[in-house]
């Protein structure tokens, strides 16, 4: 990092500091784009306006890092790094997430399989307090605030600077795509991937019963004789493709993005699937960033008149990790109780590097311990659910089979647990500890009244 970036960085930090230390009303974020998908209770709040915190500030290409402000999106992270030969070791799958959400929400995406989730590629973070101190944390510098901050929400501080690892990258990646129409068969291919990897890039996508496909991805230097890369940018949407095709080729960047345009499949909920939409739309307005300004819109008047002329839903917008001997069972399940379709399926390992002892069978992630002896699978699904059961029964009978089958839910959406059932999955006695040497005044909001309270 130049004298000159670090000494913008550092004022635009302090900007920060000295309005969070000036006021005392409860602070919230004040941001473009969120990735949070649950309403929240209107109130008296100083708006924390971290918008200026967008900056890749050095990429290191002999080290393999990156150090970015926490409010840099992925979008503009992989522009920077991909002249380089490089990636982030993680690229969470839409452009507008940020690598600060991503730290502290649990991000993951198809490589995960050999790196693990987003937390376990970095290697060091600053963090601004209530008081307005910022705090610089890694393993060997504040480790419990570095292992406390992922799946903390805000609750504790936020990101300023994140210095995160890179991957080597080709300016081409070959798709091959298999299906499968038995569960157990897909699982057991996806956890022998996860034990010896084969690919560079993991997922599967559920369609229904006895329906599916597991893509593996690997780097290629050049197109093979006469093929072209796919563009999945406008017309085209990629998720269709997936039955349709054995292999495929994209470019590095387009594979990064390859679920942005349509937001996975959510795009079709706007109509936004059918050829004349598109057209209308054009390339630049297929984005997740639209499809959030849509949904959001979807609830202030006059939009949300319209919610009263359709039959009654619930919104299942949720994100779960499941330990892979329990995938099937738990899948099973979930078409029986829920039968949102299609489903992501994106499976991961806790890297064993990150574990102190490794025999431990917790990785030491404090809000997010996972178990170092076996590969997860994350299940993504996000849709409206016709309901005639109180509001947030689906979500609740999401959290039920988590249990039941010895998994975790993210946060980023619709939580229904009580408090006690909160804190028994979550290290409460490590959080609270934080919680006071970081917020000792409660200006931010506490992980149970963020995520369930809706703080």
């Amino acid at each position: 990092m130049s004298d000159r970036d670090l000494s913008r960085h550092r004022a635009r930090v302090a900007a920060l500091a000295d309005a969070l230390a000036g006021s005392s009303d409860p602070v919230r974020l004040k941001k473009r784009t969120s990735n949070l998908f649950r309403t929240r209770e209107d109130g008296e709040f100083t708006a924390l306006d971290v918008g200026s915190l967008n900056h890749v500030l050095a990429v290191d290409p002999d080290e393999r890092t990156a150090e970015v402000e926490g409010m840099t999106t992925y979008a503009d992270l992989v522009d920077a790094t991909l002249p380089h030969g490089l990636a982030p070791a993680i690229v969470p799958e839409l452009k507008s997430i940020t690598v600060g959400g991503a730290v502290t929400g649990v991000g993951i995406e198809s490589s995960a399989f050999r790196f693990g989730l987003v937390h376990h590629t970095v290697r060091e973070i600053d963090v601004l307090v209530a008081d307005g101190r910022v705090l610089t944390c890694g393993p060997d510098q504040r480790d419990e605030l570095f292992r406390g901050f992922p799946n903390s929400y805000g609750s504790l501080g936020y990101a300023t600077r994140v210095r995160l690892d890179l991957i080597p990258v080709r300016p081409f990646v070959q798709l091959d795509y298999e299906k499968f129409d038995d569960p157990d068969r897909l699982f057991e291919a996806i956890g022998r991937e996860c034990a010896t990897p084969t690919c560079d890039y993991l997922e599967g996508v559920y369609f229904g019963p006895g329906d599916f496909v597991l893509s593996r991805a690997r780097f290629v230097e050049a197109p093979p004789a006469g093929a072209s890369p796919s563009d999945y940018t406008w017309m085209k949407p990629y998720w269709k493709s997936l039955r349709s095709r054995r292999k495929d080729l994209l470019t590095v960047h387009d594979y990064l993005w390859r679920w942005d345009t349509d937001w996975f499949w959510c795009s079709r909920n706007v109509g936004a699937h059918l050829a004349p939409v598109r057209l209308l739309l054009g390339r630049k307005r297929l984005n997740s960033v639209t499809y959030q300004r849509i949904m959001r819109a979807s609830h202030r008047f006059p939009l949300s008149l319209v919610s009263r002329l359709r039959p009654r839903t619930e919104s299942v917008i949720q994100d779960v990790d499941i330990p892979i001997g329990n995938a099937a069972a738990f899948l099973a399940d979930f078409e029986a109780e829920i039968g949102i379709r299609p489903v992501w399926i994106c499976p991961f390992v806790v890297p064993k590097g990150d574990v102190p002892n490794d025999g431990a069978p917790n990785d030491d992630f404090s809000l997010f311990p996972l178990r170092t002896d076996t590969a997860y699978v994350n299940f993504g699904f996000w849709d409206m659910v016709r309901s005639r059961e109180p509001d947030g029964f689906y979500n609740a009978r999401v959290e039920t089979l988590v249990a039941k089958h010895g998994g975790r839910k993210s946060l980023y959406s619709r939580s229904t647990y009580d408090e006690a059932t909160f804190w028994d999955i979550h290290d409460r006695e490590a959080y609270d500890a934080l919680k006071r040497e970081c917020d000792a005044g409660g200006r931010f909001p506490g992980l149970y009244e963020k995520a369930v309270g809706q703080r």
